[in-house]
Parts: structure tokens; sequence; C-alpha cells
């Protein structure tokens, strides 16, 4: 691929990013380019060459894809570690004595680290993987309130007198809800909540947090740091300090901000943190719950069988300690291998994600607040991602995303798992468009087109 002209492509290939600005062009065609132009060009040039990257877009001409905060598309990179496990090695890891057998378990264990490194800072940080973020939090939620764990000599508050609670909030994922529900059930915990703001804040004082620590004893705390539903980034940071004041567990769910902010996930020094691999690039069923070693090790057994235990007699088993205590049977040793892959590509490019988030947040504002439609959580500014819920006036969602599918573009409708979150900006459900590096201000467009004939449909 040359340069973007006849002139500048004597300055070599445009992999060469000085040459856009060094060719004669610039130098002596007279025009004298604002630099925001300047940038929007060349930042247009390199979310192109990142787009090169993920084959779907050949596979799919004319196609416009904006459903990522659901399931993110795949580089060439990722598809070809599936590949090469899949084709080349294709053997399964531990305890095979064998050469191929020995490089995969190496494989999977040096993801296991780079993935613990991708959002923590702890140096005993430990990495467990699981099917995604939905099996992560239903490990957390059987593990943290078992009688069998050992955590008060890790967390003070399961060992205060006061009733046991956990923390959450109104405007979480299912996934981040469900399993609690079930663990405060079984084990006498008390559910509290903060509740969300009009636009899907989380929108608590700080003194009213401070009255809940105060009046329960809450030993966990499970948040999520980027809403799936409005793209708001949460400030987080004083329920973070609250937590570590009063000895609770604290948890992120980082879903969607181990794409969009996973900087903001390693400063609030989460005691667990989970996601899932499919969000990040990778591939569907998997993900991972990153925490200490330590405290791992102190957590009751999750799922048991093969591959976990020390020793089996005829009445009882021991276990491994964690990682393996955690990952009974054979691990999806393809999809981890892609993992690997997709954060090596996210740390590559952390720069270029970071730009094309604020460049099409910023322009897709913009065009969707023009509209009369309902966007949620449109006023909480630059605190998001480019992921946007709308609401049509007399369309349901499902009609709006069938109709934008006859206009090639893919988005998502429903509760997005968010039904609490729902009930409190007093709708059923909504569309969701979410963009992610390899969308352009053209998708932007195209959505803004499709919404047009949505509602020229139904003023017929």
């Amino acid at each position: 691929m040359q340069s973007w002209c006849s002139c500048c492509a004597t300055q070599g290939p445009a992999s060469n990013k000085d040459a856009l600005f060094r060719g004669p062009c610039f130098r002596s065609s007279g025009l004298n380019w604002p630099k925001t132009e300047i940038f929007i060009i060349f930042f247009g040039y390199m979310n192109q060459n990142l787009r090169d990257n993920f084959p779907f877009f050949q596979a799919n001409p004319g196609l416009v894809y904006l459903d990522s905060a659901a399931t993110a598309l795949k580089p060439t990179a990722v598809l070809q570690a599936l590949n090469d496990y899949n084709v080349n090695q294709s053997v399964n890891i531990h305890r095979g004595v064998y050469r191929l057998s020995q490089r995969a378990t190496d494989t999977v264990e040096t993801v296991r680290a780079k993935t613990a490194r991708y959002l923590s800072d702890a140096g005993d940080a430990l990495a467990v993987f699981v099917k995604g973020t939905t099996e992560g939090f239903n490990l957390l939620a059987h593990t943290l309130t078992s009688p069998e764990s050992r955590l008060k000599d890790f967390f003070p508050a399961f060992a205060s007198e006061k009733p046991p609670a956990i923390l959450l909030s109104e405007s979480e994922h299912h996934a981040n809800l469900v399993p609690w529900q079930v663990a405060a059930k079984r084990s006498g915990y008390k559910l509290v909540y903060l509740k969300a703001d009009a636009d899907g804040r989380i929108g608590v004082s700080s003194a009213e947090a401070a009255a809940l620590f105060d009046s329960y004893a809450i030993r966990i705390v499970s948040l999520s740091l980027q809403s799936n539903v409005t793209g708001i980034i949460h400030d987080l940071a004083a329920i973070r300090e609250l937590a570590a004041k009063h000895g609770a567990v604290f948890i992120v769910d980082a879903a969607q901000a181990a794409v969009h902010v996973p900087q903001k996930v390693k400063a609030l020094n989460a005691d667990f943190v989970v996601f899932s691999a499919h969000k990040l690039f990778a591939s569907t069923g998997l993900g991972a719950v990153i925490g200490r070693k330590p405290v791992f090790d102190a957590c009751d057994t999750y799922q048991t069988g093969g591959g976990m235990i020390a020793l089996v007699e005829h009445e009882s088993s021991t276990y491994l300690e964690a990682p393996a205590r955690f990952e009974a049977g054979t691990q999806p040793i393809a999809e981890i291998y892609a993992l690997g892959a997709a954060i090596d590509f996210v740390t590559e490019n952390q720069k270029v994600i970071h730009e094309t988030d604020e460049k099409l947040r910023l322009y897709a504002d913009e065009k969707l607040g023009a509209l009369e439609i309902r966007v949620f959580g449109l006023s909480a500014g630059a605190s998001r991602s480019p992921i946007y819920s709308f609401e049509i006036p007399g369309v349901h969602a499902h009609d709006t995303g069938t109709l934008l599918d006859e206009q090639d573009i893919c988005i998502r409708a429903g509760h997005h798992c968010c039904q609490l979150l729902m009930r409190s900006f007093g709708v059923a459900a909504t569309a969701r468009a979410s963009f992610s590096v390899y969308n352009t201000q053209d998708d932007v467009d195209r959505l803004i087109s499709g919404i047009g004939y949505v509602k020229k449909i139904f003023r017929k």
C-alpha cells in the first residue's frame, strides 16, 4: 500500500507514518491546513490501517457493525493464534510428557501471567480462567460467601458482628446481580444497592455510602466500572476507599472497561477483576477472574473434578492451590492462545483505541444529540465511551433493530441484561449501538441515516 497521493507516493510506503507530513504536497503546495484537520487525516489513516486487521469486513462488505459491546470482532492476529493451536498443536496441557504438550502448557501459563498484568499491578496477581464474566461472578459469589472460605485475615469485615451485606448498584449487568442474589439467599446476606440516577450514573454521595458501611458489615462490594448500556465510566474511587477502610472485598466488573479504560481498572487496585475475552477482540467461551493468589488459596472450591485435586481417597479429596484449584477439567486452550494475541493487539494499539473512542464519541454525540430521539446517558459527556442506548419515540427497540438490519446496520435491542437500569429509565428496552476501533465516522453517518429511515417508516 502506497501513500495517499501521487507526489507523496515517491516518499515510500504508507507504513512510514512521517511520509504523510514530509511529502511535497505538504511542503510546497501552499496549503495552510489547520493542525486539527491534519490530525483527522492522519488519524483516519491510522484507523483504516487497524480496520484492515479485521477480515470480517472483507467477508461482509458494506456492513456496519455496531454491536461491539456484546462481542468485538477478531483481528487477524487472534485468528492466527486460534489456527496455530488447532492446526499445528491441538494437544492437551499439563502432564503430557512430550514436547508439544509442554510447549502448549508454557503458552497457556504465559498468557495467564500476561492476563493478570494487563489489569492488575499487584505482585501476586493471578488470573483464573473461566467461561466468561458470568461464570467469574458465579465463582466469586459462591466462594466469597461460603463458610468454608477463610477470609477474615484478608478482609476484617468478615469478622464483624454486624449483619453481613453485599453492596451492588442498580446499574449492574445481571451477571453481577443474579449470582449475588442466589448467594445472599443461601448465606443470609443482605443485598444493598447504590441508586442509579436519571442518566444511569451511580448517584450516591460519599456520606450516603459511608452510612451504608456504618449500618451493615458490608463484606463484598461488586460494581461495574463501565456501563454496557450507556458507556458511562463510573467514578468508583470513593467507594473503593470506603471498602478498603472497612475491610470489604472490592470487585470490579471490567467486561467493558477492559477494552476502553484498562488503566482505570488498574488504578482502582481491586481485590478481584472479572472480564470476558470476547469483548476484548478474542473468543467466546473464555474469561478471567484476576485476584491475589493468597486470597484465592483461602477460598472454598467452586467446581470439582479432574485437574484440581491433590489426592483423592474413598471419602474425601484434597485440592491443589490456585489457579488449578478453580480450573477443573480441560481448559479452552485455543481460546487462551487467542486471548494472549488479543491482549498484545490491545496493548500495542492502546493509543489508537483511545483516540478512536474519543473521536467517535464526539462525532456521534453531536449527530445523535441533534435527532429527536432519547439517548440515555448522553449528558455524562466525556465520562463515557461510544456506547449509545437510544429510543425512537413510538418505535419499539426491536422494530428499530430490524429496520436498521434492512440497511445493513447491526445493533442490539432489548434490556441488555440490565433490567434494574431499564426500570430507572422508565423503559422496557432500548436500541444500542456500540462502536470500536474498526468503526469510522461514516458508520456514524450510516446510523443517523438508518434512524431517519426508521422514523420515516413509522410516520406512514
